[in-house]
C-alpha cells in the first residue's frame, strides 16, 4: 500500500525534475499505481487497510475500484488503485507546490513578453526562478535598452534605465545577457556592448619624486609610461598600510587592492624596476603573491616568510574561509609560512596586526638589500 505522504513525495520529485518541460507545456500526464492490498492482506490488517482507504478519500485524480471482500468479512469496499494527474495544475496541487508553480508561470510569462519565445526563457530558469517580479520587469527594460543600443561602448553606470544601477547589473548580468541573446535568436549569452573600466592604480611618492608636486595620485595604467622609472616599487595589499608606510626617495608605493594587483602589475611600469610585494598572511595573501609572480617572476615578498608568521602568529585569528591551495611560485620560506598558518589552526594575520615599526624596518631592510647597502 502506497501511503499518501509517499505519493506526494513521488509527485514532488517528478515536478522538480521536469520543471522545464512543464513550463514548456510538455506534460503527457503523470500517474502510478497505489498498490492496494489483496482481500487476504486487507483481512490480516484491517486497521491499516481502513487507514489506507480513508487517506485517499476525496483526493483528486484517484481511481477507485469496487472490491467485494465479503469473503473475509469486509464487505464491498471502494478501494483506491491508481493516481492519475492529467494537468500541471493537478500535479502542482497534489505535490503541494501550487503557489510555487503559479509564481514560476507568472515569471515565465513575463519574460516571454521580453524575449518573444518560451524556449530561451525556460533554458534560463536557474537565473530567474527566485527573482522578484520587480527585478524581472526591470530586466525587461534593460534588455530593450541594449537591443536598441547593441554597441554603446558605455560604462555600466551610463546605462540610462530608471531603477538600474551598476550593482544591479552586476548581480543580474547573466540573466540580462541570456535574455538578450534569446531576443536576438542567439544561443548562450549576448555581448552587451559595454566598455570595461580602465584599470587604475594608486601611487605615493617621496617629495623629490612627486610628479607635478603630487604625492598621492591615482593613474590609469595606460598613462603610467609618462612617469619616471623608480628605483623600486613596493606594492601593499591593504589601503591602511599603503597610506601609513613612509615614502623613500626613488621608491614608489603602490596599492595592490587585493586581487586587483594581478591586473595592475601587467603594466610595463612594474617591469622596469624591482618589485616588492607585501600582503596579508593568509590564503588570499599568498594566492595574490603567487599570481603576481606569474606576471612578474622576479617579484620579492616582504613580511610573508615563515619567520614573520612565527613571530606574529599569536595575533592571528581563525579564518573560517581558509582554502589552502597549491601555489607553484612561492619560495620555500613563503611556503613554510603558509604551512605554519595551516598547521596552527588555519590562521590569518592581517598586515595591520604586525607592529608598524617592525613592518617599516622590514621594508627598509628589503630595499637596502636591493640597493646592495
Amino acid at each position: 500500500m502506497l501511503p499518501l505522504i509517499d505519493a506526494r513525495a513521488r509527485a514532488l520529485r517528478y515536478y522538480r525534475t521536469h520543471e522545464r518541460e512543464l513550463l514548456s507545456g510538455q506534460f503527457p500526464g503523470y500517474g502510478f499505481p497505489l498498490h492496494p492490498p489483496t482481500a487476504a492482506k486487507a483481512a490480516a490488517d484491517v486497521e491499516a487497510t481502513r487507514a489506507f482507504i480513508r487517506q485517499w478519500q476525496d483526493q483528486p485524480g484517484v481511481e477507485l475500484v469496487t472490491r467485494n471482500w465479503s469473503a473475509v468479512g469486509l464487505g464491498r469496499q471502494q478501494v483506491p488503485v491508481r493516481l492519475q494527474l492529467d494537468s500541471v495544475a493537478a500535479l502542482a496541487g497534489f505535490a503541494e507546490v501550487r503557489e510555487e508553480w503559479e509564481a514560476l508561470v507568472q515569471r515565465h510569462d513575463l519574460l516571454v513578453t521580453v524575449v518573444g519565445a518560451s524556449a530561451p526563457v525556460v533554458a534560463a530558469l536557474p537565473l530567474w526562478r527566485g527573482s522578484e517580479l520587480a527585478d524581472l520587469r526591470l530586466a525587461g527594460e534593460v534588455v530593450e535598452w541594449f537591443e536598441i543600443r547593441p554597441a554603446s561602448g558605455l560604462l555600466p553606470r551610463a546605462v540610462a534605465v530608471e531603477g538600474m544601477h551598476s550593482k544591479w547589473l552586476e548581480r543580474h548580468r547573466p540573466l540580462v545577457e541570456t535574455l538578450l541573446a534569446g531576443r536576438r535568436g542567439e544561443i548562450g549569452r549576448a555581448d552587451l556592448g559595454l566598455t570595461v573600466p580602465e584599470v587604475r592604480v594608486r601611487l605615493r611618492f617621496a617629495a623629490v619624486d612627486a610628479p607635478a608636486g603630487l604625492h598621492d595620485i591615482e593613474v590609469v595604467l595606460g598613462d603610467m609610461e609618462e612617469l619616471a622609472a623608480p628605483r623600486a616599487v613596493v606594492m601593499v595589499e591593504n589601503l591602511e598600510s599603503f597610506l601609513a608606510l613612509p615614502t623613500r626617495p626613488g621608491v614608489v608605493l603602490a596599492w595592490g587592492a587585493g586581487y586587483r594587483a594581478v591586473d595592475i602589475v601587467r603594466a610595463p611600469y612594474f617591469h622596469t624596476a624591482p618589485l616588492i610585494y607585501w600582503g596579508d598572511l593568509d590564503a588570499d595573501g599568498y594566492g595574490i603573491l603567487d599570481a603576481v609572480r606569474a606576471v612578474v617572476p622576479a617579484v620579492r615578498s616582504v613580511l610573508m616568510d615563515d619567520v614573520t608568521v612565527q613571530r606574529w602568529r599569536h595575533l592571528g585569528v581563525t579564518d573560517r574561509d581558509f582554502r589552502a591551495r597549491e601555489y607553484a611560485r612561492l619560495t620555500d620560506a613563503e611556503s613554510a609560512g603558509l604551512e605554519t598558518l595551516i598547521q596552527t589552526g588555519h590562521l590569518r594575520i592581517e598586515q595591520e596586526r604586525i607592529r608598524f615599526d617592525a613592518a617599516v624596518a622590514a621594508v627598509d631592510a628589503q630595499l637596502a638589500e636591493l640597493s646592495g647597502e
